[in-house]
């Protein structure tokens, strides 16, 4: 059950952080659209390395 929670739970950052880009990209404010694709980069990264060394 945690291993399904915490892949939710990452799933749920990456796609808020992709939302709050898009908004923040429809506003025209480039600066906080690359902050939060950077974030969802990173979280998608660090949740992939997570899931593949078997951590969640």
């Amino acid at each position: 059950m945690p291993d399904e929670f915490s892949r939710i739970i990452a799933f749920l950052a990456v796609v808020m952080a992709l939302l709050f880009a898009g908004i923040h990209f429809h506003h025209g404010n480039i600066l906080a659209t690359l902050y939060f694709m950077t974030g969802a980069i990173l979280v998608t990264a660090v949740t992939y390395l997570n899931v593949r060394r078997g951590l969640i």
